[in-house]
């Protein structure tokens, strides 16, 4: 993404040892955080959030989770995957930054630890260094070279299965603190429009070459 990454609004406000500032901070950081869901949660109201969009997959509902995450968490980049269990694949959906990760391309899932934690578990994400995205991304060079140096991946979850991850990059450091119970409830909001995309992506057929994860 061309822009940097947006900070969680209680930075801006907060002043040490001055309790009124402090708690304006928090008023200030639960108003954004409940206007980004309900924004969410009116678009997913007002349209069939499934729709085809500009790339194939109701991108509309997906640049309204980048705008509210990127408020309420920060990121450089911002992607969502549909996760085919059957399949062992990741297709992504969305992304911010088509140069670095077009929408379309599949991941092979093997059995690494973050699968297991993150598709299998269910469990959230955090990597905050530079070695935390080697780790994790086979790609981690051009990710460095954004700027992304820690990770936050939020799995969408529905009746205990894994329907794909929303998934943010930003500087080193940047989720250390992120609010997860946050994070899960913008997961909840993600289910319906995830949830159709999984048998998509288990019908296409495998591209030449993978990336594993």
């Amino acid at each position: 993404m061309a822009r940097c990454a947006a900070k969680p609004a209680v930075a801006s406000f907060v002043r040490p040892n001055e309790e009124g500032f402090v708690r304006d901070a928090k008023n200030a950081n639960s108003a954004l955080i409940l206007n980004a869901i309900a924004r969410i949660a009116r678009l997913q109201q007002a349209a069939d959030v499934t729709e085809a969009g500009g790339d194939g997959i109701g991108d509309t509902v997906w640049h309204e989770f980048e705008r509210s995450l990127t408020e309420v968490f920060g990121q450089r980049l911002f992607t969502v995957l549909a996760f085919d269990v059957t399949s062992s694949r990741l297709g992504r959906l969305h992304s911010n930054r088509l140069d670095i990760n077009p929408v379309g391309g599949l991941k092979r899932v093997t059995q690494s630890r973050w699968a297991a934690q993150v598709l299998h578990g269910g469990e959230m994400f955090i990597g905050s260094t530079r070695d935390d995205i080697k780790a994790v991304f086979s790609e981690y060079e051009v990710l460095w070279s954004i700027g992304c140096e820690s990770v936050l991946n939020i799995p969408v979850r529905k009746n205990g299965v894994t329907l794909g991850t929303m998934n943010l990059l930003g500087e080193a450091g940047l989720y250390d603190h992120a609010d997860l119970e946050v994070a899960a409830i913008f997961a909840q909001l993600a289910v319906a429009p995830l949830e159709d995309q999984v048998q998509r992506i288990r019908g296409l057929a495998d591209p030449d070459f993978m990336e594993q994860v």
